[in-house]
């Protein structure tokens, strides 16, 4: 799915920080929702001893969810496509826990071999692949795992049955997202990349459950988090995340993004 071309697109993160700046509902709530979606997935993770867990981090970008990983994991690859972006991981090396063993690669989920894995983590890499990569990647991971092994992906959501694509870029200093169509998409995110853009596919979380079943994982969880919609006051009291995850209808149409927790069902 990536060539050793690859590059993403985004440098620096310009587009995904204008794109937070300009739609969190608070100052603060984009890190604030991933931190509570990490939180309520540690609760129910229950990977086993950290000493004994080996984790992998398929699409590691920069590295900044590595140090949450080492929490979880004493043996931890880290791989991605973009030999710039791994570099960054690298240099992330400090905030992992101490003695964390880690071993940094270049290349996708079809290129890695070693595990097997018991604990791999996929963020926010399916929504940047061309659509019929994410049931191979899915399928790589399967194989790179252990038995019984947990999965943790993320993505960026649509409302369930409503899936589409757009691509982020700045106009004006400012982020803009156009719709586009499934073949401009996948023409995008085949290539090089083009540099100040940020092709996004919205994944139905149906379809996602669907391609992961095929194969062979069995969703334990999902939690939807950075809800970005205007829920007219019903937050007014409480936690939105913690409110939309309480009600089925909600998190069926609201959110940008979803943490789905897989098991490795038996093969």
């Amino acid at each position: 799915m990536f060539t050793g071309s690859y590059r993403y697109p985004d440098s620096g993160d310009r587009v995904t920080a204008s794109f937070i700046g300009h739609h969190e509902p608070y100052p603060g709530y984009w890190a604030a929702s991933e931190r509570l979606a990490l939180e309520r997935l540690v609760e129910r993770l229950d990977a086993g001893p950290r000493e004994s867990v080996r984790g992998l981090d398929a699409g590691c970008g920069d590295g900044r969810l590595l140090p949450w990983l080492s929490h979880q994991a004493a043996t931890i690859t880290a791989a991605d496509p973009d030999p710039e972006r791994l570099a960054a991981a690298r240099g992330k090396r400090d905030a992992l826990v101490p003695g964390t063993e880690i071993t940094y690669t270049v290349g996708g989920t079809s290129d890695l071999g070693g595990g097997p894995y018991d604990l791999l983590l996929s963020n926010h890499v399916i929504q940047h692949v061309p659509t019929g990569a994410v049931g191979p990647i899915l399928r790589d991971l399967a194989r790179l795992a252990a038995p019984g092994g947990a999965l943790v992906l993320c993505y960026s959501r649509s409302p369930v049955g409503r899936g589409g694509y757009t691509v982020d870029l700045l106009v004006d200093g400012q982020s803009r997202s156009e719709p586009i169509d499934r073949a401009r998409f996948d023409e995008l995110v085949s290539g090089p990349g083009e540099p100040g853009t940020l092709p996004v596919r919205l994944l139905d979380p149906v379809e996602v459950r669907a391609e992961a079943a095929e194969a062979g994982w069995v969703l334990d969880w999902e939690w939807t988090y950075h809800v970005l919609d205007d829920l007219s006051g019903l937050d007014a009291h409480g936690d939105r995340d913690e409110l939309v995850n309480e009600s089925p209808l909600l998190a069926k149409e609201v959110g940008r993004d979803m943490v789905n927790l897989f098991r490795l069902g038996s093969r």
